[in-house]
């Protein structure tokens, strides 16, 4: 019979489906935000035997309320906000007011302008107070601290515990994975194992939505898709990855929530790491917590989250000069400026700049142990004949001073000079003299000594004595 469908065509969408449909829509952190201030601002209204809601104020009374609370508002401990939380918190309010039809922007418009003000002046007064300044942000780790992480065992394939973390910490960064939301969501099915034309073997991810990419109807894909390559060793991550998915349960090893249950009471002979039972959502989202935890890190000064896995990529990708729109590739941020939190300059980085201001020399700490390795002997430097001499000068290093003995001071045919005991730092000389000044390692130097095309109009100047200076060099280290 026409017309008449065994199974209805269209389904039937209530007023609920509608209004999850439509928070859908929204990014959840927003969501969560406005939401949370709004019960900030409603409490306080409780507090205040305020009846009205936020909506149904005029502009002119709730101008007025908006004064007192941000004058008053401070949060459950009594303490007050950061400055750049109150920055949010008129964005939620101002954000709410809008989807409900509100007509007035308690941001833009004038009617509420004493009451930006209010805002505005104690964001300054608790800034001069010495709020806002983001102590506890999370930081980076340095190579050396990496290293402790992997001599911990923390990294590696010998425990379960160590493999998932490494599957973590380097697709966090292969990948430019965030921390923890990118991470909740990621399955087995977003990997796939692949070789190149030359037979390298790398992993391939296929990213799902994230915070700057969330899908819906204007969805864009990255122009870039990172991979991780094979680099060979224990700490190989392709070699890390297949292991990863040999200790999945059968019917897991090609499906399924990526990071699964660490089965606690297995046998020693058990291949099988993991249970069929996903990870927690807290347990990912306190991954490096855990990870340093036992470790010298832990004692650290430094605050390390699982935001450190990204801001450490960030830090590599710097000092191997590769340039930010390149960085912002692997990151996925949408624009370079994105990278502006990020620049925070490594410890390295801070000790060659403050040496720089103190006019001291920067050493690299890893050249400083390599020459410290060295033990230290006395540089000889053999008698100079006045002009045009070859002299073999054995050379090598020595410590931060060199002092002449009785076996090599300068002759006293060297006019000038006289033969003593001295030490010599070239930080002291005039920067012209050092540019002058060249190093040598196992090989011969020819002092000449002589008058340059100059000479006759210095004796000119200074007809009664001609000195001549010897340099000794204090270092061959670059």
């Amino acid at each position: 019979m026409a017309g008449v469908f065994s199974k209805q065509r269209f389904g039937f969408a209530s007023e609920t489906t509608i209004e999850e449909l439509k928070n859908f829509s929204k990014n959840p952190n927003t969501v969560r935000s406005t939401s949370f201030w709004l019960n900030v601002w409603e409490t306080w209204c409780k507090q205040k035997n305020i009846v009205n809601k936020i909506e149904e104020n005029e502009p002119e009374n709730l101008n007025k309320l908006l004064e007192t609370f941000y004058a008053e508002v401070k949060n459950k401990n009594g303490d007050d906000y950061e400055p750049d939380s109150l920055r949010v918190m008129i964005a939620a309010l101002d954000r709410h007011l809008s989807e409900k039809g509100y007509k007035f922007s308690i941001i833009r418009d004038r009617e509420f302008h004493s009451s930006k003000q209010v805002l505005e002046g104690k964001a300054r007064q608790l800034r001069q107070s010495g709020m806002g300044k983001r102590p506890n942000k999370a930081r980076s780790l340095t190579e050396e601290e990496e290293e402790v992480l992997w001599e911990a065992e923390k990294f590696g394939s010998k425990t379960p515990e160590a493999l998932i973390s490494s599957m973590w910490w380097l697709l966090t960064q292969f990948f430019g994975l965030r921390g923890r939301q990118e991470h909740h969501a990621m399955n087995m099915e977003d990997f796939q194992l692949c070789k190149n034309d030359e037979g390298m073997e790398f992993v391939q991810f296929t990213e799902g939505p994230t915070k700057t990419r969330q899908g819906g109807l204007q969805s864009k894909n990255r122009d870039f898709q990172p991979r991780m390559f094979s680099v060979g060793g224990e700490r190989c991550p392709v070699a890390l990855f297949k292991q990863f998915v040999e200790r999945r349960p059968l019917n897991m090893r090609r499906s399924g929530p990526f990071y699964l249950s660490v089965k606690t009471n297995r046998r020693l002979d058990d291949n099988i790491w993991f249970k069929t039972q996903p990870m927690g959502v807290n347990t990912i989202s306190n991954m490096m917590k855990t990870t340093v935890a036992g470790t010298s890190l832990e004692e650290s000064h430094k605050k390390f989250t699982n935001h450190s896995a990204r801001k450490t990529t960030v830090s590599k990708l710097k000092k191997a000069n590769v340039e930010r729109s390149d960085i912002v590739k692997v990151t996925g941020h949408r624009s370079v400026q994105s990278l502006d939190d990020y620049d925070e300059a490594d410890e390295e980085e801070q000790r060659r700049l403050s040496s720089a201001i103190s006019k001291r020399n920067y050493e690299n700490p890893r050249a400083e142990k390599k020459r410290k390795a060295v033990s230290d002997i006395t540089t000889t430097v053999a008698p100079l004949a006045p002009v045009n001499t070859n002299v073999p000068v054995p050379h090598t290093l020595a410590g931060p001073s060199m002092t002449a003995t009785k076996e090599n001071q300068f002759p006293p045919s060297l006019s000038g000079f006289q033969a003593q005991n001295f030490s010599v730092n070239p930080t002291m000389m005039r920067s012209q003299e050092q540019t002058m000044m060249n190093t040598f390692n196992n090989c011969q130097v020819s002092f000449i000594i002589g008058r340059s095309k100059r000479a006759p109009e210095i004796s000119k100047r200074q007809p009664s004595s001609c000195k001549r200076r010897a340099f000794i060099i204090e270092d061959d280290s670059d």
